[in-house]
């Protein structure tokens, strides 16, 4: 049985909670070491006594081990996981709180808007250095990108470093549930075709015992007794029936790709049941202490021990041989696999995993529209990624303009100038002599 070395950077993170217990699931990986680094040594400490209880309570063959510095794990791995966030939560908080102050909500700030947009101005420089010490220490190595916004991580990963890169999310699975309701089956019964960009995706079929069921599921909504399901997702009616085809994933993540939503006009989204994530000090606090608690063996880790719904160590199965090959959404450089798009931009799609690497699904067109909407993404992407490497104010601002969510020049600016200035720790390329 192969062992490998799989290092977790960002390791503070719950997603590594997520993929030991993956781990600790597959006797196939016996062995195996699991290397973990954070910047932060207090949360680095409580995940490695984590990690180090939920070895010892499964009694699993897995080697921890743990560093603030990255270059000393980071030779001989095979597999790097890649989940930072950067000034978070406050710095989002921050952002949020800017952007409401000239109308614009945002419910959960991953990917797009102001908000977004900043978050990806402070990841990407980091993740880019993270790259270039993967491609100088174990440059084989298959990286697998959690950290957001997605797309843009991978594509300066692989556009700055030259490495075999692969983005994992599992929000298009939020329109399963919808979808099986409909149908009166189960929700792991179904394949969905989801493509798009990460957190903007739409579903060309969905399959339930090798039929392509899509139309049925429609047909149901749109029915009298499909009412009360279809009313639960106004925000994927609305593009639904504006674009044609049915977009997958939270409605939160859909609606901050459009103006439509998140407006004063609809209170902030709650016209169409959105609401304003916030982090409070007091939850934060919470949070930490829970996790405190399970480090020193005071709280259960009972329910960390179960299958994470992630895709990583199954992927990480497949590529290595110990299980079969199968079909996973990945997010992976375009290079034609959905027509009219640029081939550096990043998909989501499904591709095929096996030892030999990942094969994307070939989609071919998708109607004018949509595309033009996936373009315009894959543009403010490569603008985001400029403005974050090289500091520049002009660039950040035009790949700022090009978000739906931003209706003028005067706003744009005057969002990014403070942004800028209460993310100046972390974006020092902006605030060069």
């Amino acid at each position: 049985m192969p062992s490998i070395k799989l290092t977790l950077i960002g390791a503070g993170s719950a997603f590594t909670f997520h993929v030991v217990a993956d781990l600790i699931r597959r006797p196939s990986l016996a062995g195996s070491i699991v290397a973990l680094v954070d910047v932060n040594a207090e949360a680095l400490d409580i995940s490695r006594r984590i990690v180090e209880r939920m070895i010892a309570e499964t009694g699993a063959d897995l080697m921890v081990e743990v560093s603030t510095l990255r270059h000393e794990l980071l030779p001989g791995s095979d597999f790097v996981l890649n989940s930072i966030s950067v000034g978070e939560p406050w710095a989002r908080e921050r952002d949020v709180a800017i952007g409401e102050e000239y109308g614009i909500y945002q419910p959960t700030s991953q990917t797009v808007g102001p908000a977004g947009y900043m978050r990806g101005l402070r990841v990407v420089p980091q993740a880019v250095e993270i790259a270039h010490d993967i491609a100088d220490l174990c440059p084989e190595a298959l990286v697998l990108d959690l950290a957001n916004p997605l797309a843009a991580v991978c594509r300066a990963m692989i556009r700055e470093a030259d490495l075999n890169v692969i983005g994992l999310c599992e929000q298009w699975k939020y329109t399963l549930p919808v979808f099986a309701q409909a149908l009166g089956v189960a929700p792991e019964s179904l394949d969905c075709i989801s493509v798009g960009t990460n957190h903007l995706t739409w579903a060309l079929a969905c399959y339930h015992q090798g039929q392509d069921v899509l139309p049925e599921i429609i047909d149901y909504l749109y029915s009298a007794d499909g009412a009360s399901l279809l009313a639960s997702v106004p925000v994927s009616r609305e593009i639904y029936e504006t674009f044609g085809l049915w977009p997958t994933g939270t409605e939160a993540h859909i609606a901050e790709f459009f103006n439509y939503f998140l407006t004063p006009e609809t209170h902030g989204g709650a016209d169409y049941g959105l609401s304003i994530r916030h982090t409070t000090p007091e939850a934060h606090a919470a949070l930490q202490q829970e996790r405190r608690e399970r480090a020193d063996g005071t709280r259960s880790i009972t329910d960390l021990l179960g299958p994470s719904g992630e895709s990583a160590v199954e992927i990480i199965a497949s590529v290595v041989g110990v299980e079969p090959p199968g079909v996973q959404m990945v997010n992976i450089p375009n290079e034609g696999l959905i027509a009219g798009l640029p081939d550096e931009a990043i998909v989501e799609l499904p591709a095929y995993v096996s030892p030999a690497g990942m094969q994307g699904l070939k989609v071919g067109p998708l109607p004018l529209a949509v595309a033009h909407l996936l373009t315009t993404r894959a543009v403010q992407q490569e603008l985001l990624v400029d403005a974050a490497l090289m500091g520049d104010r002009q660039i950040a601002l035009q790949g700022l303009l090009m978000d739906a969510q931003i209706t003028s020049l005067a706003t744009a600016r005057a969002i990014l100038q403070r942004s800028l200035e209460a993310n100046g720790e972390w974006l020092p390329a902006f605030f060069r002599l």
